[in-house]
């Protein structure tokens, strides 16, 4: 398991997708543009600015509810921190119109874990082809 430890730069909550911004901090991810869709894993634990938070950035987070086990998750559009199911992340893009950023977060392996699987934001451009 990778656990790497930043400095939040906002409060963070356990659970929530986070990246490192260019002034080093701790943010929570959003789809809505690039530099923010660059996530860095799962906030493991919950903290202020200021306070060390650690990220888990591939291996199993649990602390969620009622997921469907073999489901992805995603990085949310319309909620900074939020990871959603595929159908979440499209009603989000088609709601917000424009452009967004798919970042695969993880799969679901049990109702309350994720197993956490980073890849690369893929730019959405609305409408879906």
């Amino acid at each position: 398991m990778a656990v790497a430890a930043f400095a939040a730069g906002e409060l963070i909550t356990a659970g929530e997708a986070v990246y490192v911004s260019e002034d080093g901090f701790l943010y929570k991810a959003s789809a809505a543009d690039i530099a923010s869709a660059q996530t860095a894993g799962i906030a493991i634990d919950t903290g202020n600015a200021g306070t060390l938070i650690r990220v888990n950035a591939d291996a199993i987070y649990y602390g969620y509810t009622n997921l469907t086990p073999g489901e992805g998750h995603y990085l949310s559009v319309a909620t900074s921190g939020l990871i959603v199911a595929y159908s979440g992340w499209q009603e989000e893009f088609n709601t917000n119109a424009g452009t967004a950023y798919l970042q695969f977060v993880g799969r679901a392996i049990s109702s309350s874990g994720v197993e956490v699987e980073l890849s690369p934001p893929v730019q959405m451009n609305y409408p879906l082809p």
